[in-house]
């Protein structure tokens, strides 16, 4: 009886144990269970609009597009001075050059110093043209130039004349006419001539010695920038006077946008051009060259 019971007594022992072990199983297990579940488990997480893309400092604003545009600046107001025949004498043309300011200097072939007065003025930034000698109505008024394109003339005498020009002077830009009332007005003539001008890639400014001329009408048919004097500065020999002058062409490049004004090389003339420079610049006008103004 006594062992029986013993033995009993072990055998719960033993049960207990399994149940024991049993229960602690579950327990680990469930533990691991429920950890791996938190784990697992989404979390939760709040949407995240991106937030849209700042424009950058070029980029327009929808109601910048709104405004209306500024107008583009208005160009200054640009005035050539030409003065015309250059050749006789380069302490002139120094004179003018020492102004600082751009000019044209009109060249007179066959005179004394046509040549180096060109060289000179190249040199000292200013610009060249040929100062062609055309015939006047009044011939017995005036003593012709030699070379001079007379009315009648052929094309290849005039392109004779021309290229006879463009091999004395440098560095020719363009072409003025030298007096000329009487050939400016001839279509024959003037037409032949822009033939000439057009080839040989030159500028064309009409000197407006007759209100008849043709020659802006014939440059324009052929294709040659062109412009026209709109004054001349000079004819009155007086300082006051010249200042005046160009007072007027001050005021037609203030209403047009440009205008020529053609002077010669006098001391008065450079005196009066050098003591109105202030006054043109605070008018806001430029002094340009005579190529900066034909079209």
């Amino acid at each position: 009886m006594a062992a029986s019971g013993k033995r009993r007594s072990r055998k719960k022992r033993k049960i207990s144990r399994k149940y024991l072990f049993l229960l602690v199983s579950v327990g680990v297990i469930g533990s691991l269970a429920f950890f791996f579940f938190l784990r697992t488990k989404p979390v939760d997480r709040k949407v995240i609009h991106p937030m849209p893309p700042v424009p950058s400092p070029a980029a327009k604003l929808p109601e910048e597009g709104k405004k209306e545009k500024e107008p583009p600046p208005k160009p200054a107001a640009r005035l050539a001075l030409i003065i015309d025949d250059g050749g006789y004498n380069l302490d002139k043309v120094k004179a003018l050059m020492e102004i600082g300011r751009p000019f044209t200097l009109a060249v007179l072939p066959n005179t004394p110093q046509a040549r180096k007065v060109a060289l000179l003025a190249h040199q000292g930034g200013a610009e060249v043209m040929l100062h062609l000698p055309m015939e006047p109505k009044e011939n017995s008024r005036y003593s012709l130039e030699p070379d001079t394109i007379l009315s009648g003339m052929e094309k290849s005498e005039i392109r004779a004349i021309l290229q006879r020009g463009l091999k004395e002077i440098p560095h020719v830009r363009g072409v003025n006419n030298h007096m000329g009332s009487k050939a400016t007005e001839d279509p024959r003539v003037m037409k032949a001539l822009m033939e000439v001008l057009k080839k040989e890639g030159l500028y064309y400014v009409d000197s407006h010695t007759s209100a008849r001329t043709v020659g802006p009408q014939f440059a324009r048919q052929s294709g040659v920038a062109f412009g026209s004097n709109d004054r001349f500065i000079d004819q009155e020999k007086d300082l006051e006077a010249i200042k005046k002058a160009i007072r007027l062409a001050m005021k037609k490049a203030k209403q047009e946008g440009r205008a020529i004004a053609i002077g010669h090389p006098h001391s008065l003339t450079a005196r009066a051009i050098r003591e109105m420079v202030p006054e043109i610049e605070q008018a806001g006008i430029k002094l340009v060259f005579a190529s900066e103004v034909v079209g």
